[in-house]
């Protein structure tokens, strides 16, 4: 696949106490899949790596902590965010987010995934 104009990442994260939290991998090293670029990055596997080196997710899994994902439709050229919805409503969130990987907000969506729905609020 040719390497894309605009460099930014492809990445898993979550968002806790106004801090992103994440893995990302740069999105020329990904391959292409139905017209989209995502990572292989699970958020069930990054977690162990994430929570040790942050003290306060001790207490939590991966799941009890608002997430999502960004990926790049290249038919669309546009980066999605599919994330839970405390993320999708939040303006602080979608700052945060816009704003960490660098993201023209012209050329970005956000989601609502029921995937990404947090079940054991603490």
């Amino acid at each position: 696949m040719p390497k894309l104009a605009e460099n930014f990442y492809i990445e898993i994260f979550w968002i806790y106490n106004s801090q992103i939290y994440l893995k990302s991998i740069d999105r020329n090293e990904t391959k292409a899949i139905n017209g989209f670029i995502d990572s292989d990055f699970s958020h069930y596997e990054i977690w162990d790596d994430i929570s040790l080196q942050h003290k306060d997710f001790y207490l939590y899994e991966y799941e009890d902590i608002p997430r999502g994902r960004v990926v790049y439709s290249i038919e669309k050229q546009i980066v999605i965010i599919y994330a839970n919805d405390n993320i999708v409503i939040s303006d602080e969130a979608r700052s945060l987010i816009i704003d960490r990987f660098k993201l023209k907000t012209k050329k970005v969506i956000f989601k609502y995934d029921e995937h990404y729905d947090i079940f054991n609020k603490k």
